[in-house]
Parts: structure tokens; sequence; C-alpha cells
């Protein structure tokens, strides 16, 4: 709509932003699904910001520790995401999904129990229950999500979706960074527990649907590897590559500008999630047009760019400035590619639950070579310069 149009047709202009922000419809399945992961993701979002500044504290200051944590979790999932496939085949997607959320439980468990258990006895009870949570929950949950969701909406649905959960997520770090600076981590992690079994009530609503895996464990990382998916394990292996920079560098790299308050993390957090919510909605509408692939290519150059900035922070303004321009970015290039994501999926017809597959071990592949880069930065020149990895890699998702 060009401004002309604004200014006499005024009818029209109104149309058109009731029109981008009306909410699309959604099937039961759809909805029981997201609140399943809306519940037990607000107890996410209240630990997964902390929890590499609660491993860093735990492993005597050491952040190599922290990064081989989360190395060797990616290795175990990664290498186990098929079998989760073959399990979802036996027993369907429903029975999969349920029976994941009580190793989330027993994850959290683990954690509050961190000084009984010992280090070697956490990370290994850890590890295994965060492996199993999410060898049986990923897979399955894309599956349902492309299955019932509609195609005609598809950006629109993932962007309710997400800003709602993102709402959520605004109180989840503020709470979260109050609750262990007046009460500790132990009470953070009990309340994420009751919210994990609260989350299961949902998935007993789920219509039944079962999908059969048709890849042997060999033939996932055959296809993998092959000359015809080298865009999937490109691309989302650059995804997840620039992603676990987020998730594990960057929280302890705010925490030591930020003094060590995990309140002021959490609040400043919570700013600049709320400050991407409004744009998430307008870019679902956005990413149901074609030009949602140019969005997503253009989205990827500033997201890249916002990782450069953040090498330069220095002071908690300029991680509201930066991190909010980048939240931005986020949503140009994360709308478009979740939408093409379970278009990708649904074009598969009956290969569906094998893509999902392939990318989600591709994510991992990434991840762990991130990881394996980020220790060997830290040898040489600090643990900022993972920044530049992380742009790097926010480039390559582009070749999906």
């Amino acid at each position: 709509m060009e401004f002309r149009d604004l200014i006499f047709h005024p009818n029209q202009f109104r149309n058109k932003i009731r029109d981008t922000l009306r909410p699309p419809k959604f099937s039961f399945n759809i909805i029981f699904l997201f609140l399943n992961n809306l519940t037990w993701g607000f107890a996410s979002g209240m630990i997964w910001l902390f929890l590499p500044i609660f491993l860093f504290e735990k492993f005597n200051y050491s952040i190599s520790k922290v990064i081989i944590f989360y190395l060797i979790a990616a290795v175990l999932y990664g290498v186990l995401v098929p079998v989760g496939a073959r399990i979802m085949t036996k027993i369907g997607l429903k029975k999969s999904l349920i029976l994941a959320m009580p190793c989330l439980a027993f994850y959290y468990l683990s954690l509050y129990f961190f000084e009984t258990l010992g280090i070697i006895l956490f990370i290994a009870l850890a590890l295994l229950m965060l492996t199993l949570f999410r060898t049986l929950y990923w897979t399955p949950y894309h599956v349902e999500f492309a299955e019932y969701g509609d195609s005609k909406e598809r950006g629109a649905q993932i962007a309710y979706l997400s800003s709602l959960g993102l709402i959520a997520g605004v109180l989840a770090p503020f709470l979260a960074g109050f609750i262990i600076e007046q009460l500790g981590f132990p009470v953070l992690f009990i309340m994420a527990i009751i919210l994990v079994f609260l989350s299961i009530l949902p998935l007993y609503f789920l219509t039944p649907v079962k999908e059969e895996y048709s890849f042997s464990y060999l033939q996932t990382f055959k296809e993998l590897f092959s000359k015809k998916n080298w865009r999937i394990f490109i691309g989302y292996g650059s995804d997840g590559a620039q992603g676990i920079v987020a998730i594990v560098i960057w929280p302890i790299f705010i925490f030591g500008i930020l003094n060590e308050s995990y309140v002021t993390v959490g609040g400043i957090s919570a700013a600049i999630i709320l400050a991407g919510i409004l744009l998430r909605i307008i870019m679902g509408r956005l990413a149901e047009v074609r030009r949602q692939r140019k969005l997503f290519k253009l989205g990827s150059v500033f997201y890249s760019l916002g990782w450069i900035l953040k090498m330069y922070v220095q002071t908690s303004f300029q991680i509201f400035i930066i991190g909010t321009y980048h939240s931005f970015a986020g949503v140009l290039r994360g709308i478009p590619l979740t939408a093409f994501l379970y278009e990708q999926m649904v074009d598969r017809g009956h290969y569906i639950d094998e893509y999902t597959v392939l990318r989600e071990v591709s994510i991992n592949v990434g991840q762990v070579l991130m990881l394996i880069a980020c220790l060997i930065l830290l040898n040489f020149v600090g643990f900022t310069w993972t920044f530049v990895l992380a742009a790097i890699a926010s480039l390559l998702v582009r070749v999906l």
C-alpha cells in the first residue's frame, strides 16, 4: 500500500492492518501441543538463560568445562536422534511426547541435587535425562506441528504461537532473576519441575498419530552426508552453530558485564524479548507472501551483523540496544525460516519424520563443531571472538 492510499483510502489501510494482526485459525491438536510447549517452555525460559551461569559457578568458574558439558550433550543427542525416531515409530507420537516430559523433570531434579550428587554423578544423570527428553520429544513435536498446521497460514501460526510464548517469556527471565537473588537456584528448579509435570496434561488430548521412520541408523547418516541433502546439512548445521553461542557464551558474557546481578540479567533479557513481540506478529503475515525467502536472506545478514556488534558491548544500555536489534533481526530470519521448515517437511510427504531427523542431526553437528571451535579460541584470543564465528554461521544459513 502506497502513502497516497493511506491518505485517500483510510478504510483500506485499516482493513490491511486488521488482516495483518488478526489471529490465524488453529486445530485442537495444535492448541494442545502449544499448551504443552508453552507450559514447560516457561519453566525452561526461567532456567535456560541462567543455566550456563549456574554451571559456570559450580564448575569453579571454568568456561571450558561449561562448553564441554554442552558439547557432550550435543554429541549424545546428535547420535541418538535416529534411535528416538525408531522409538516414536513403535509407540506413536503422543506416547513419545508424554514419556519425554518426566525426563525433563528429572533433568531439573539433577540440577537441584547438584551438591548431593557431586560433579561426576551430576553430569552423568543430567546428560542422560536431557538426552532422553530431547530424543523422545523434538522429532514427534515437529512432525505433529507439520501434520496439523495450516499450510496457508503457517507463517502467521508460527508467529502468533511464538509471540504468545514470548509474552510468557518476558516474565520468565525477570522472575527467575528475582527468585535466584532472593531464594536461590533450588527454589527455581522446584518451580520448573512442577511446571513440567503440569505440561503433560494437554498431551492427553492429542489425537494419536503413527509415523513410520523408514531409515536405518546408518542410512540416516548416509542420507545426511549425501550430495542431495547438503543444503539441509550446511543450513541447519550453521543455524545450530550460531544458536549454541547464544545459549552458552552470551549469558556468561553479559553476566560479567552486569556485575553478576541475576535480577539485572533477567530484567534486560525480558525487556529485549518484549521489544520483539509486535514485529514478530507482523513478520508472520509477511512470511506468507512469496517474498519470505528475500526476508530470510536479508534477515540473515542483519542477524550476522548483530553478532559482530555484540563483541563491543560494555554497558547494560548497550546490551539492551544491541540485544533488541539482534532480536528484530532474528525475527526477520526466524519466522520465514521456521515456516520454510514446516513447508519442506510437508512437501516430503511420507518422509516427514526422516526430514525432521536429518534437520535435528544437522543442528547438533553444527553445535558440536562450534563448541570445539570455541574451546580452541578460548586458549588463544578469548571467547568474545566466538561471536565472529556465530556471525559467519548466521550467513551460511542462507543456503537453505
